[in-house]
């Protein structure tokens, strides 16, 4: 599995309701294997259905400009 570093530029493709979308930013947050990300640092990603469980493999909050953040899977991001 690819590791990245804080401030690395990624990219990744999502999917929801139908339509598949390109998103682009840089790590924010390095989330050590079995953790959650920052909840105070980004209390974004626990609203709704929140989170969910940890991931048994390091991961990565990736700030999105003007989007806010999201918690991609690792094996969809790339560098750019």
């Amino acid at each position: 599995m690819t590791k990245f570093n804080l401030g690395q530029a990624v990219a990744w493709t999502s999917q929801s309701a139908g339509y598949v979308k390109e998103k682009s930013g840089v790590i924010e947050q390095v989330v050590p294997a079995g953790s959650k990300p920052d909840q105070v640092r980004f209390p974004s990603l626990y609203k709704g259905a929140g989170v969910g469980a940890a991931r048994d493999h390091e991961s990565y909050v990736v700030r999105v400009k003007g989007k806010g953040v999201y918690w991609p899977r690792v094996n969809q991001l790339k560098a750019v």
